[in-house]
């Protein structure tokens, strides 16, 4: 296998070590409405848009006047964490360093809204790694299925940033069971990351990648060149 033509990376609990804020902010914006719910109350939501989320809250539990108030209230608590507090996961600026010196476009395909994702690359400095950000929202469906890889990939090709390649040419960075296995059905390689904070078992990620990673700085461009070699 040659140098890959790209790289996809999710971007909560992938990028940035923000999963322990999404299991506390979702409970804390319930609680305004008098309900006491547990994370995994949200699980079965989570591969869905944050707008999506929101209008589920409304359509499921009532919360709110509607889904947008409730996306407007929750999107204010999460632009104040974004903008100031969220960490980048262990090694994630010397991996991206690598991989922009060696000359490999990246891009981001998250689930998490884009002034949300941007906000937070920025607070850590990691803004100017990425060619663009792609969201579920612009999908024709969510994770769980490889459209939002695709898509990302489409538009690394139609903004020249690389060339005419295919899926196994290509590696996504994902800590969720549901992105690691729709960017499967979808061909490309797969780096697994478990995130401690978040609600995929460490068994489940391990088993859904071709190589697997508790944080960045267990990773090198070599680890994923020789990963290559040894298929040839």
């Amino acid at each position: 296998m040659s140098k890959p033509k790209a790289f996809i990376f999710d971007c909560d609990g992938t990028l940035l070590d923000s999963m322990g804020m999404w299991l506390s902010i979702q409970p804390e914006l319930l609680s305004r409405y008098g309900f006491s719910l547990t994370p995994k109350d949200f699980a079965r939501f989570e591969h869905l848009s944050l707008e999506e989320e929101c209008h589920a809250y409304h359509d499921v539990w009532g919360i709110g006047e509607s889904g947008e108030a409730v996306y407007a209230e929750l999107e204010s608590m999460l632009r104040a964490r974004y903008a100031t507090s969220i960490p980048a996961r262990a090694g994630v600026r010397r991996f991206l360093e690598n991989a922009r010196s060696a000359g490999i476009p990246m891009c981001i395909a998250t689930s998490t809204p884009k002034h949300l994702v941007q906000m937070g690359l920025e607070h850590n400095g990691l803004a100017g790694y990425f060619s663009g950000i792609t969201t579920t929202a612009e999908s024709a469906r969510p994770k769980g299925f490889p459209d939002i890889y695709d898509l990302a990939l489409a538009r690394l090709q139609d903004t020249g940033c690389t060339g005419a390649c295919d899926a196994g040419d290509v590696w996504v960075f994902e800590d969720a069971l549901f992105g690691l296995t729709g960017a499967g059905a979808g061909g490309y390689r797969r780096v697994g990351i478990f995130d401690p904070n978040g609600r995929s078992a460490r068994t489940d990620v391990l088993a859904n990648c071709e190589l697997f990673i508790d944080e960045f700085d267990e990773l090198s461009l070599a680890d994923i060149l020789a990963y290559g070699q040894g298929e040839s």
